[in-house]
């Protein structure tokens, strides 16, 4: 009993340090290092242990790491920060199956090769995560790698193969401390984990896309109205002027401007001489206009995008990706009622279907709205269209100071490096940037600001192994190696905790 005790507070305490290794605190080789420790617990335990173990690590990090879900829910759903910590620990605590999920099933199938499978099975399990219910990708591995040396496996196995490398590497150490006095297995492993690096260190240097014609000029807008403000209908001229003031101030040579998710915060119906007069002005100065706006269309309401081009008809971007419970209600019937007590008008959104892309100056621009980019299939989707670059709009200012926009940054730089394509990024309150097709942010603005960044990107054509393969590189490695372990299995079982 006190050793299960124990091992319940090492998930806990692993857990907690989790979120460190992600934005903004960037401290990447915690990863490795708190999944060895993870390992190292879960390889002596019985199944049962090992899976509370699991779920102790994902209570905890999930507990820390998305605590921010609860200030809108505080803010804006008028809950009690009681009832609103007690909605993120529900969330943590769905979450936190998964790792528990993995331990078990490793110690239960593969018992005498754990420290093997461990990796294999830990990364699907994340997989999994994210493809469930609409999924949940947060707090992957994979993206505490977006700026290590680790992260030049995503243009060949996505963030998933980073997140396998990663875990390899911290299975790998703990196997190179338990034999330390080996010099055989000292030498495979650390030969082993050499690989990883330098095979990763080779694939960043690989360039699986080429540039194509001239830079493309933009400008990014950065509204910083408080979500308070904006969808107040008094506020509504304020808000609108603040971005026509801002896109009237811009450059002479820009071929785009991209405006924020609902930076205007109507519907297009409701303002046909506004939208009228930004036509006029995008064909006088060769410039488009991507902005986020509330789309009514044969009786739907779509969270949208609105590509104005003053010598072409309009473009639309319908978000495809709805966040549960925030614009869709999952089991409307049962769940409807309950939601719309605390959040009354919300989950009223459809989602949008038709092409990921639209057309800006001849190239493909990939869109996605807001969470969207955080999925490697979304994103992934305008490349297989054949998107040249990477548009994202999004409003985080429901989430206030929180570490919410840095992790969202972090996100969409992997995404820029699986498919090796620069990524603009338009945010009401931050974090407005242009992400280099290597995941390195090249420009960004100072959050909650209101403002605009102005650069040049170079849009590029072809795909990485990632861009055309998706996760199936990933899935069909993991499901090799666990097989192979399945039939490799011999010699006696250990286990503590029983």
């Amino acid at each position: 009993m006190a050793f299960s005790r124990l091992v319940w507070i090492a998930g806990l305490v692993l857990g907690a340090c989790w979120p460190l290794a992600f934005a903004p605190f960037d401290q990447s080789y915690l990863a490795i290092i708190l999944l060895a420790g993870l390992f190292a617990i879960a390889d002596r335990a019985s199944p049962r242990l090992a899976a509370w173990t699991g779920f102790t690590f994902g209570l905890a990090a999930f507990a820390v790491g998305i605590y921010w879900l609860a200030i809108p829910l505080h803010n804006f759903a008028h809950m009690s920060w009681a009832l609103s910590g007690a909605a993120v620990l529900l969330l943590a605590f769905y979450c936190a199956l998964y790792p528990a999920l993995a331990l078990w099933i490793v110690r239960k199938w593969w018992p005498r090769k754990a420290l093997f499978a461990l990796p294999f099975v830990w990364v699907l399990s994340e997989w999994l995560r994210a493809h469930l219910f609409t999924g949940f990708p947060w707090l992957a591995t994979g993206y505490s790698q977006t700026w290590s040396i680790l992260g030049g496996w995503a243009p060949l196995l996505g963030q998933y193969g980073v997140g396998l490398a990663t875990a390899c590497v911290g299975s790998l150490i703990l196997l190179l401390y338990r034999h330390r006095s080996e010099r055989r297995m000292v030498m495979s492993t650390v030969g082993a984990i050499t690989l990883l690096y330098a095979g990763a260190a080779v694939s960043a240097e690989i360039r699986w896309t080429t540039p194509m014609r001239h830079p493309l000029s933009v400008r990014l807008i950065q509204g910083d109205i408080p979500a308070t403000e904006k969808w107040n209908t008094h506020q509504l001229d304020s808000v609108l002027n603040r971005y026509v003031k801002l896109i009237l101030a811009t450059p002479r040579g820009t071929v785009l401007d991209v405006l924020p998710e609902t930076a205007f915060p109507v519907f297009q119906t409701q303002i046909p001489d506004l939208l009228h007069g930004l036509r006029v002005w995008s064909a006088h100065h060769h410039a488009q206009i991507i902005l986020g706006i509330v789309q009514y269309a044969h009786r739907h309401y779509y969270n949208a995008a609105l590509d104005i081009d003053g010598t072409s008809p309009w473009q639309w971007y319908r978000k495809q990706h709805l966040v549960p419970f925030g614009e869709y209600i999952p089991f409307p019937r049962l769940l409807g009622p309950l939601v719309h007590h605390f959040l009354p008008g919300l989950g009223s959104f459809t989602p949008g279907d038709g092409s990921s892309t639209l057309q800006v100056d001849g190239l493909r621009d990939g869109m996605t709205i807001c969470y969207e980019e955080s999925f490697s299939r979304d994103v992934r989707k305008g490349v297989v269209e054949g998107a040249t670059f990477l548009t994202n709009i999004s409003d985080y200012s429901w989430f206030g100071h929180s570490t919410a926009l840095p992790q969202s940054l972090q996100m969409a730089a992997m995404q820029a490096r699986e498919e090796e394509k620069p990524d603009i990024r338009a945010t009401n309150t931050g974090v407005t940037a242009i992400i280099s097709p290597n995941g390195g942010v090249q420009a960004k603005l100072p959050e909650f600001v209101s403002g605009a960044l102005d650069g040049t990107i170079k849009p590029r054509k072809g795909k990485t192994p990632f861009g055309m393969l998706g996760d199936w590189p990933f899935l069909v490695i993991c499901l090799f190696v666990l097989i192979i372990q399945v039939l490799r299995q011999s010699g006696p079982v250990d286990r503590c905790g029983e």
